[in-house]
């Protein structure tokens, strides 16, 4: 018993998935990222805007993952990038530029293109 419980305390931080988070406000996007990734990516987005967010991530020409966050909300989803490409989310109601997904540059934020 004492093994077993040895075993799964070693294991958890193997478990662990490190999540890009993307803080969605009305005027700007935040963007706290892991420090690497992996081909299968963790994000959450939190909704802090008014008003319902509907997206998609895609690396290249492929969409990955399309996503709907009520406003005041909060959502994780989990996909796969199969390629080489870097990923990007595009919110599409309310149309936003696209966000790109970069490892390891802790916190950076986006303003909206003028």
């Amino acid at each position: 018993m004492k093994i077993f419980i040895f075993f799964i305390l070693i294991s958890l931080p193997a478990l662990a998935v490190d999540a890009f988070k993307i803080h969605m406000q009305e005027r700007n996007v935040i963007v706290d990222s892991p420090n690497t990734v992996t081909s299968q990516y963790a994000v959450i987005i939190d909704n802090s805007s008014l008003s319902n967010i509907i997206g998609k991530f895609y690396a290249g020409n492929t969409d990955l993952k399309f996503v709907n966050v009520k406003a005041g909300q909060s959502k994780s989803v989990e996909f796969k990038n199969p390629g080489k490409e870097i990923v990007h989310f595009r919110p599409l109601a309310p149309a936003f530029q696209a966000i790109e997904l970069v490892a390891g540059k802790k916190t950076y934020e986006i303003p909206p293109k003028q």
